[in-house]
């Protein structure tokens, strides 16, 4: 049987995965992992500025690509990623998150060395990251080592959940056998069966069903199979914010995207009349629900998940949400036709006269600017509740992170996708607030060549943390004020940056990235008002 060094072997699986690019920060403890992304020619290392963004870049590459990667040292590394690995587990984003840390003698011995306490304990970070990953393994001298590294890789395939896999240093440099198993997740064909006879007749005797679209149905590769269970069935559809886009708002049989109870009323009517409420990778948490009076229980309608389904409060498991839609397009009828509203998304910008740019027309011109096959990344804060009206062209995909809803993600998010699909033309929204958390990032941008347009909202502070606050005036949600057009010149050369102060000058600014995106980073900064909010934020916080 062929051998292979430990960390050469994980490498290998991570690259047999389809990740070609790693992201991390390099420590000590780390040295012999790296070391072995560097010897795989089919694997790139990307140095990230600190290991909180090279969580946050793993998250964006593995949303568009599948599956990513970060590699940090013991302790004071993987402490620091946390949160994005965090964010990952809320999320279904599948990143392997690998840490180098002491050597077995060290860790044997108790010895007291930097990155731990006194005394220490060289357990308690891989217990933290348990809380966390669908998977934790701390790979010690008395491990399965290679059984252990294969179930991680299986863990990761099946759930879409991020794992962890902590290796001393010298287990690094082990051998174990080359002998990768094949990662095949299959549904339990009587489990299939069953589940997919229960659902057809459950909506074939139906007088009004109706599907609810979610972001899981990305995370688990089954944007093709939703659609074609739609067009099969002829059901009628809504979509969460988070699951935005994923079937074409051009579709004829789309309700639009569910914004709660003031803006999407009929389609929460439709909800909540429906005898049979179809959700497919649903999300049901506050914000992605807008907190709407939804009556009806997910579980006593149908809800298909990633690797599971439940039909009128009973569960089958191992039934893959991909195999289910693709059994249920084959077999189902063609539903009643229903007349669907055409959705329109904002009116046109138009300049009638030059005035202070204002949320009226920042949003409404965005949307304009976006094209087929773009990726839209909206970080978290008030920019999403501009976002979340707009209609997206056809092909178009939307990202954000509406659930662990970390302000500050999407910068190095950005990174990452852009890494993942660097054929595509990216755009990011951000607010100054989370932009100052994470906005390194934008010297791995430049330095990469990668070409995004970046929109940073500048109003003085968060935003939507006023919107929260009993008091929007409270001091603490000021931040500190920087010229951020200038913030690209300290990183490099090849890039168009501009400000915006009115209609007239975004306006201009978008005209001109849409050529200078071709060769460059563009990065706009735009200033409204400390308290502008577009119409959905006045309508939901009630301001």
């Amino acid at each position: 049987m062929k051998k292979i060094k430990v960390s050469d072997y994980i490498i290998q699986e991570l690259a047999n995965l389809g990740i070609k690019n790693i992201f991390g920060v390099p420590g000590d403890y780390n040295f012999n992992i790296i070391d072995s992304v560097e010897n795989n020619h089919k694997v790139k290392w990307i140095g990230s500025t600190n290991e909180l963004n090279g969580g946050y870049a793993a998250d964006g590459y593995a949303r568009l690509n599948g599956y990513g990667a970060v590699i940090t040292t013991y302790g004071v590394g993987e402490l620091s990623a946390i949160n994005a690995i965090a964010g990952c587990y809320a999320e279904n984003i599948p990143v392997v998150m690998l840490v180098g840390i002491p050597s077995t003698k060290h860790i044997e011995e108790k010895s007291i060395i930097h990155h731990n306490f006194a005394p220490p304990d060289y357990c308690n970070f891989a217990e933290m990251y348990s809380k966390v990953t669908a998977k934790a393994a701390y790979i010690t001298k008395d491990s399965n080592i290679k059984e252990e590294i294969d179930s991680c890789i299986e863990t990761l395939i099946r759930t879409k959940k991020p794992v962890y896999i902590a290796v001393p240093k010298d287990i690094c440099n082990w051998e174990i056998d080359d002998n990768p198993p094949q990662h095949i997740n299959t549904s339990s064909q009587d489990a299939l069966i069953k589940a997919g006879n229960k659902i057809i007749e459950f909506i074939e005797t139906s007088s009004n069903p109706i599907v609810i679209t979610d972001s899981l149905i990305k995370r688990f590769n089954a944007e093709y199979e939703a659609e074609r269970f739609i067009n099969k069935s002829n059901i009628q559809f809504c979509s969460f914010l988070m699951g935005k886009g994923i079937i074409d708002e051009s579709h004829k049989n789309y309700l639009g995207t569910f914004l709660g109870k003031t803006l999407s009323k009929d389609i929460l009517d439709s909800l909540n009349i429906s005898d049979c409420v179809i959700s497919i990778g649903t999300i049901y948490c506050d914000f992605n629900t807008f907190n709407a009076p939804l009556d009806f229980n997910p579980d006593n309608m149908i809800n298909i998940q990633g690797n599971y389904v439940i039909i009128k409060n009973q569960k089958f498991e191992n039934v893959f949400m991909k195999d289910l839609l693709k059994y249920l397009s084959d077999s189902i009828k063609k539903q009643k036709s229903r007349k669907s509203p055409e959705i329109h998304g904002y009116k046109p910008s138009a300049i009638t006269k030059i005035e202070n740019l204002n949320s009226k027309y920042l949003y409404p011109r965005i949307q304009e600017f976006l094209k087929p096959n773009d990726i839209f990344i909206c970080d978290t804060g008030i920019a999403l509740f501009g976002t979340a009206p707009m209609k997206f062209p056809d092909k178009f995909r939307f990202e954000n992170q509406f659930f662990w809803a970390s302000i500050g993600w999407g910068t190095p998010a950005a990174l990452g996708i852009n890494f993942a699909k660097t054929y595509r033309r990216t755009l990011l929204l951000t607010g100054e607030g989370a932009h100052q958390l994470t906005m390194q990032e934008i010297s791995n941008i430049i330095a990469h060549n990668l070409h995004p347009v970046i929109i940073v909202i500048n109003n003085s502070g968060y935003t939507i943390e006023r919107m929260l606050s009993k008091n929007p005036k409270d001091d603490y949600n000021n931040i500190n004020e920087w010229d951020y057009s200038k913030l690209p010149s300290i990183f490099g050369k090849n890039v168009f940056a501009g400000q915006a102060k009115t209609n007239k000058e975004f306006d201009d600014l978008l005209k001109l990235a849409e050529t200078e995106q071709k060769t460059k980073m563009c990065y706009i900064e735009v200033f409204t008002d400390k308290l502008d909010i577009p119409e959905f934020a006045k309508i939901k916080f009630k301001k």
